[in-house]
């Protein structure tokens, strides 16, 4: 870039000839900035960060892109009710649609439980793996409030099986203690 062509004063700095440099390499990117920020528009490639600017807190890479398209536009209405039972059981039944669960406040158990805790109880028919198990969990973290405590119920699927013996064995020992006293 010559000096002819930059609305830069003669004696710039070598920093503000470096911004002059990228603001036009900006402007001949093959996409709108404009765009960037639609949610509609956005080149998919570039979805996971608009998600990070619409402080999107759950991403599945594995989504299609209308449904990575849906959880952008829905952000800000999530984002303002962030912390509340609708939040939770909304990521949920996004994440894990086939999952029958149930979330029990504190008040609601029987004892009651500790101020401020949660169960997130599975149905007990059905069983869930790990992989779910950890998408729970990161689903209820990224949207509980921080004073929020909680624990899963659920039964969870092991893959795998395993086989092994036990061995059991015993001895005894009988013995019979025999004092013999010489005193008169």
């Amino acid at each position: 870039m010559s000096n002819n062509s930059s609305l830069l004063p003669p004696n710039a700095s070598r920093l503000e000839r470096n911004v002059a440099q990228l603001s036009v390499a900006v402007t001949n990117l093959p996409v709108a900035i404009v765009d960037l920020h639609r949610v509609t528009a956005c080149p998919a490639q570039f979805l996971p960060w608009l998600a990070w600017a619409r402080r999107v807190e759950y991403w599945d890479a594995d989504w299609s892109d209308s449904q990575k398209r849906q959880v952008i536009a829905d952000a800000r209405l999530f984002n303002q009710r962030r912390g509340t039972r609708s939040s939770i059981s909304s990521l949920l039944d996004q994440m894990l649609p086939t999952i029958n669960y149930q979330l029990i406040a504190w008040h609601e158990l029987s004892p009651k439980g500790v101020p401020f805790s949660f169960v997130v109880q599975v149905d007990p028919a059905q069983q869930i793996s790990i992989e779910q198990a950890q998408r729970i969990h990161t689903a209820v973290d990224a949207t509980k409030s921080a004073r929020d405590l909680y624990s899963v119920a659920a039964r969870i699927l092991l893959g795998g099986d395993s086989q092994s013996r036990v061995f059991t064995a015993g001895a005894t020992r009988e013995s019979h203690r025999v004092s013999i006293s010489t005193s008169a």
